[in-house]
């Protein structure tokens, strides 16, 4: 292994941090799939891609859901509890499923290399090594798309609860908006 980093190869080990730590939208931020490697990975998989407005219907969702909620504790701890427990099996699940997606782009790897090293080596059991190894690629491009959208899901309800944590009034996320709060913002310091 110390011979592949003399030779300018690369060995990256990821320590799986979600499995140790709290889940939480920082923790979900990163492992979340950016959208362009979906994008790219369906397309090459000719699979559909999650529906672009995933996180601003879930965001706008969970707004309507804490409409709802005529009773809210008096306690700002408590009431911020009670919204994050609402956030909390939708963080759990993404991150599942970005674990998930994470421990099938190793197998798929794995199966890659096995048919790679069986091609090279002149082997003779290779259409099953290319089948598995085209199935497994399948199930990780599968996986990903799962992951992207439950964690796209999550973080736009992470905004909602955000919002009603801070005491605002909830308005739909709008790009042009954002950016002028935030320059301005930025120009105002």
């Amino acid at each position: 292994m110390l011979d592949d980093f003399n030779s300018g190869g690369c060995q990256v080990i990821r320590f799986p941090v979600e499995l140790v730590a709290r889940p939480t939208t920082d923790l979900l931020w990163s492992l979340a799939p950016d959208i362009r490697h979906v994008s790219l990975v369906a397309e090459a998989f000719g699979l559909d891609e999650p529906p672009f407005e995933i996180r601003d219907d879930a965001d706008r969702a969970m707004a309507e859901r804490i409409a709802m909620t005529s009773c809210w504790p008096e306690d700002a701890n408590a009431k911020r509890a009670a919204l994050e427990k609402m956030l909390k099996p939708l963080v759990e699940r993404a991150i599942w499923l970005c674990r998930r997606s994470l421990e099938a782009a190793k197998r798929s790897d794995e199966a890659a290399d096995k048919f790679v090293t069986a091609e090279l080596a002149g082997g003779y059991w290779l259409q099953p090594l290319e089948e598995m190894s085209d199935a497994r690629a399948v199930a990780w491009a599968n996986s990903l798309i799962d992951a992207y959208a439950a964690s796209a899901e999550a973080l736009g309800a992470s905004r909602a609860v955000s919002m009603a944590i801070r005491g605002e009034t909830w308005r739909p996320f709008v790009v042009s908006e954002e950016l002028e709060i935030l320059l301005l913002g930025a120009a105002g310091r």
